[in-house]
């Protein structure tokens, strides 16, 4: 599956590492350039997850469009306080079918808005499953078992992320809530 995961900090280099080792191909925008020339040149985030190495099917992009084209899978990364921003940015671009996924942590400031209402309001007409559960990006970066949950009014949807995702040391159980 193609997927793409937008923001590139600690958190969402080690998603993209997660689902790049599943066998995806990977689009990983960036808004720093340091990071796409690390991430491209070197397979490495160095200014973010120093010393995880990241497969070559983990391509980085500072464009919303190169991101999410063609992606059944986007993944949201960014730090809660930006994530409006960079939805809306790239919204135009993502796949008709893609199912988004949520990873960015907190509520947003102002609005109180759960993450997952961000996406449903700046990227309308998709299932959006919300991931979440104690991790660390440089615990699941180093294959240290890790317990999540991917949460969706849609099963389908969830389980789409369950099966993404889910490995040896990273695993992720479905719920509706």
């Amino acid at each position: 599956m193609r997927a793409a995961v937008i923001g590139a900090g600690a958190w969402g280099t080690a998603m993209a590492r997660l689902l790049a080792l599943k066998g995806h191909d990977v689009r990983l925008w960036a808004f720093e350039e340091g990071v796409v020339a690390a991430v491209n040149a070197g397979h490495e985030n160095p200014q973010f997850l120093p010393g995880a190495a990241l497969p070559e099917s983990v391509t980085a992009t500072p464009s919303h469009r190169d991101a999410v084209a063609e992606a059944g899978l986007v993944v949201y990364a960014t730090p809660a306080q930006h994530l409006r921003a960079i939805a809306a940015a790239g919204a135009r671009h993502v796949w008709p079918g893609a199912t988004l996924v949520v990873a960015a942590k907190g509520i947003e400031r102002g609005s109180l808005a759960l993450m997952s209402d961000v996406i449903e309001h700046e990227v309308p007409g998709h299932d959006v499953v919300a991931l979440s559960g104690p991790s660390f990006a440089a615990e699941v970066a180093a294959g240290l078992p890790t317990a999540v949950v991917a949460a969706s009014r849609n099963r389908d949807a969830a389980r789409t992320v369950q099966e993404a995702y889910s490995g040896a040391a990273f695993r992720v159980y479905t719920h509706d809530d």
